[in-house]
C-alpha cells in the first residue's frame, strides 16, 4: 500500500477528509524538532505539560505536578514491591507476585494478588491489593486463546482484542454492521468463555493520511508524519523512534523547512500482514536529536525516562492536529485490525489504548506521563469528533492507540535522549 499526501487544507476542512473510521494516520503528532545545523538553538525545556494539565483540571500547574508526582511515586512503589516478591520467590518457596495494576477513580494504585504474602507486601508499599478470578497473566493466556478462535473462525469482523484490568475481563470489539454467519458462530464461542465480553464498535478501521502544517516530518516518497523520540544505538549512532507505518519503505525525511534530516531504516509494520507499529529513522550526522518534546503551546517538556505506566495513569500527547490532549491509559497489549486500500487488513499487536483524544494527523506523536516517555501514536477513531486544539483533559469523547516506547526502544536497542 502506498500513502499519498492530500493537498494542504485549512483546519476547518479537515473533518470532511477524515471519514468515519479508526485511522492509522500518517500526519502525526509533532514533537520537538530535530535541530539541523542551520536551525536556531533549541530553547530550554520548561515542562509545560503541567500548565496544560492544570488548566484542564482547574488547578495551578504546581498542583497538577503534585498529582502526577503522586502517581509516579506509586508506580515506583509497584516496581519495588514486584522486585521484593520476585527476590523472595528465588530464595524460598515461590509465592505468587503481583498480577497487574491500575489506578482507580480515587487514584489508588490497585494491584491483583493471589496470596496473603503478596497482599501484605502490596499494603506495605502503599498499594491497594485485591483478589481476582483471573489477573493479568490469565487474561493474556485467554487473549491468545480468543485470537486463535478468531483466526480459525474465518470472520473478518473482529476489530480489537485486549484485556481490561479494572474489570478483570477480556474485551473483544467487533466492526459495525450486520454480523456474518461466521461472526455469529464466533460470538457464540466467545460468549461461552468465562471472562470474555463482546461488543460492537460504532466506527470502522482504515488507514488515512491527513497533512496538517506545523512541525511535521515530510516523507519522500509518501505522506507526512511527525518527529518521535530521539535516541542512540549501542554504536553511538543517532536515531529516532517513530510509528512503524511512518517509515515503511524507508523514505527520506525532511523537516518543516524542507531540510533533509534523516531516512527511515527499519519498520516492523507491513501493510496487509501481522505487524507491530514501531520503526526507526536514522538522523543525519549534522543534525541533533533533543531530549524533550514540543507542547505545541510555546513550551517544552523534558524527557527524563521511559516506562509503561500503570493502567489509569494520566497521560498526554502532542499532535499537529489537536495539540496537547490528555487522558488516562486504559489497556496494554491490544491487537487491532487496521483496514487499508484495496481491502487489505493489517493486524497490529502490542498497542496500548488510552482515552486521549486524537484526530487524523496526530499519528506518530509523543505520549508522555509527566516527564516519563510512554509511546507514539498509532491510530484512533476518525468519526467526525472534534478534539479542539490544546484542550488538555477537556478534549473528551474519543480514544486512541499508541505504540509503547519501552517496547520499541528494547527491540531496536535504543537509549532515549534525555533532557
Amino acid at each position: 500500500m502506498s500513502f499519498v499526501s492530500p493537498p494542504h487544507r485549512p483546519r476547518q476542512l479537515r473533518r470532511s477528509l477524515a471519514g468515519a473510521a479508526l485511522v492509522l494516520g500518517l500526519g502525526a503528532a509533532a514533537l520537538a524538532p530535530i535541530q539541523s545545523a542551520s536551525s536556531a538553538p533549541a530553547p530550554q525545556p520548561v515542562d509545560g505539560v503541567y500548565d496544560v494539565l492544570g488548566k484542564s483540571w482547574g488547578v495551578p500547574a504546581s498542583e497538577a505536578k503534585a498529582r502526577l508526582d503522586a502517581e509516579h511515586r506509586l508506580a515506583n512503589a509497584l516496581e519495588t514491591a514486584q522486585a521484593q516478591l520476585a527476590k523472595a520467590s528465588r530464595t524460598a518457596e515461590a509465592a505468587p507476585g503481583l498480577d497487574g495494576a491500575f489506578f482507580d477513580a480515587d487514584r489508588r494504585l490497585v494491584v491483583n494478588v493471589h496470596s496473603a504474602e503478596a497482599a501484605a507486601t502490596a499494603k506495605a508499599h502503599g498499594l491497594t491489593p485485591r483478589t481476582v478470578a483471573r489477573g493479568e497473566k490469565a487474561l493474556a493466556a485467554l487473549q491468545t486463546r480468543v485470537q486463535a478462535l478468531a483466526d480459525r473462525s474465518g470472520s473478518t469482523q473482529v476489530q480489537s482484542i485486549g484485556a481490561d484490568l479494572p474489570t478483570d475481563r477480556l474485551k473483544v470489539v467487533l466492526q459495525p454492521g450486520a454480523r456474518t454467519a461466521k461472526t455469529v458462530a464466533l460470538v457464540k464461542q466467545l460468549t461461552a468463555l468465562p471472562g470474555v465480553d463482546v461488543s460492537t464498535s460504532t466506527t470502522t478501521l482504515a488507514m488515512t493520511a491527513d497533512v496538517i502544517g506545523g512541525q511535521i516530518m515530510d516523507l519522500v516518497p509518501g505522506s507526512n508524519c511527525s518527529l518521535g523520540y530521539p535516541g542512540t544505538l549501542s554504536n553511538g549512532n543517532n536515531v529516532l523512534l517513530t510509528a512503524g507505518h511512518c517509515v515503511e519503505g524507508n523514505p527520506d525525511v525532511l523537516n518543516r523547512s524542507g531540510v533533509h534530516i534523516g531516512k527511515g531504516i527499519a519498520s516492523r509494520f507491513r501493510t496487509g500482514y501481522s505487524s507491530v507499529d514501531m520503526g526507526l529513522m536514522d538522523i543525519d550526522a549534522e543534525d541533533v536529536g533533543r531530549g524533550y518534546i514540543d507542547n505545541r503551546n510555546g513550551t517544552t517538556t523534558r524527557v527524563t525516562g521511559s516506562s509503561k505506566a500503570p493502567v489509569g495513569s494520566t497521560i498526554c500527547k502532542a499532535g499537529n492536529t489537536t495539540g496537547w490532549t490528555c487522558g488516562t491509559i486504559q489497556q496494554y497489549n491490544v491487537t487491532v485490525n487496521y483496514g487499508g486500500a484495496g481491502g487489505s487488513v493489517t493486524r497490529t499487536s502490542g498497542l496500548a489504548r488510552s482515552t486521549v483524544c486524537t484526530e487524523g494527523g496526530d499519528s506518530g506523536g509523543a505520549y508522555i506521563s509527566g516527564t516519563i516517555a510512554q509511546g507514539m501514536t498509532s491510530g484512533g477513531p476518525s468519526d467526525g469528533h472534534d478534539c479542539g486544539f490544546n484542550q488538555g483533559g477537556n478534549a473528551t469523547g474519543s480514544y486512541s492507540f499508541y505504540q509503547p516506547v519501552v517496547d520499541a526502544a528494547s527491540y531496536y536497542g535504543v537509549t532515549l535522549t534525555r533532557g
